[in-house]
């Protein structure tokens, strides 16, 4: 099978391709120098989680103030108005439906050149607008700007490949990221999640939104995967 068909006609191969990066990242993400290789798609995802809760905002009738970035790849973003629970909620969930896209757009076969150039320009407005400390528009701007010389400089193939490692990223980040939202809203500390602030406005106990959004990410992913294989499969497959 050659690089286009790879991303016009998913089928078995193509889906245990991305099963099979899913458990690569996970074992090389904690490798000790391997690791640090991994730091930028996750700082990415950072950016797309604060930008979700944001827009989350804005869509539901409210407005977004501003956010921030930092090294050790927590953020936050200040919001006003809107729908309360959608907003608190569309971090995680934010970050696995953005994942969940990019794949169908690799499955689908649109050109992975233009979606990196897009994504870069796009992060790096939103960044000009929205980041507030030094760190994150430095950071951002760096990320949009390599985001859209990979769209314009590597091969169309690279360029798949590029982007489908992005979806991955995303989803997987959006599903470990719940998984220590789970750990740490069972602890008394200091650190204040998204799921507390739901607790806090609900009344559940935050445990029970870490395990809802896990949920719901693993559905997203699954989801995406089965679209992927469903809307590409060739004529007569079952």
């Amino acid at each position: 099978m050659n690089m286009t068909s790879f991303f016009q006609q998913w089928r078995y191969r193509e889906v245990l391709i991305v099963i099979a990066l899913v458990l690569l990242s996970l074992v090389l993400a904690h490798v000790p120098l391997l690791s640090m290789l991994f730091y930028p798609f996750e700082l990415f995802n950072t950016f797309i989680h604060e930008l979700s809760h944001g827009i989350a905002a804005i869509l539901t009738g409210g407005r977004f103030v501003r956010f921030e970035v930092r090294p050790n790849l927590s953020g936050t973003a200040w919001s006003a108005g809107g729908i309360g629970w959608i907003v608190t909620s569309a971090g995680y969930l934010g970050s696995a439906i953005f994942g969940g896209f990019l794949l169908l757009l690799s499955a689908w076969g649109v050109s992975a050149r233009a979606v990196l150039m897009g994504l870069g320009v796009t992060l790096g407005v939103l960044c000009l607008l929205f980041v507030r400390n030094l760190f994150g528009i430095a950071t951002g701007l760096l990320l949009s700007a390599s985001l859209f010389l990979a769209g314009t400089r590597l091969p169309a193939r690279w360029a798949g490949f590029l982007l489908l490692f992005l979806a991955v990223q995303a989803m997987l980040n959006a599903f470990e990221s719940v998984i220590v939202l789970f750990v740490l809203s069972t602890r008394h500390g200091h650190v204040t999640t998204d799921a507390q602030i739901m607790a806090s406005m609900t009344g559940i106990p935050a445990p029970f939104w870490a395990v809802l959004w896990m949920g719901i990410a693993l559905l997203i992913l699954l989801g995406s995967l089965s679209l992927a294989y469903r809307n590409n499969r060739l004529p007569g497959q079952a």
